[in-house]
């Protein structure tokens, strides 16, 4: 999503990372790969349930979710992956913004 931050922001979309761990741990991984959007913690996996985003043994840790949510709260594309490393592409994410 870095990479194509700019082309988020020119459809008037914010991207932000929510992270489910403690503040300092995320303040430092936000630091090191110096995120150009938002990161939010979430110590008690509040926002992470709400959205049934779990962790599994299977998929080696946390497993991914990705979500467009407009601005009166709706969710409208929802991705939920079943490894750490699937992320639908950026292209993907963009065209469903295009179609909103």
């Amino acid at each position: 999503m870095r990479q194509d931050y700019e082309q988020f922001r020119q459809r008037n979309a914010e991207v932000v990372v929510i992270a489910p761990d403690t503040l300092g741990n995320a303040q430092d991984y936000f630091r090191r790969h110096q995120l150009p959007f938002p990161g939010l913690v979430d110590e008690t996996h509040a926002v992470y349930d709400l959205y049934d985003v779990q962790s599994r043994v299977l998929s080696l840790g946390q497993r991914p979710g990705l979500f467009i949510i407009d601005r009166e709260g709706v969710v409208r594309y929802a991705y939920l992956g079943s490894q750490q490393w699937e992320i639908p592409p950026n292209r993907e994410v963009l065209a469903q913004l295009d179609g909103l």
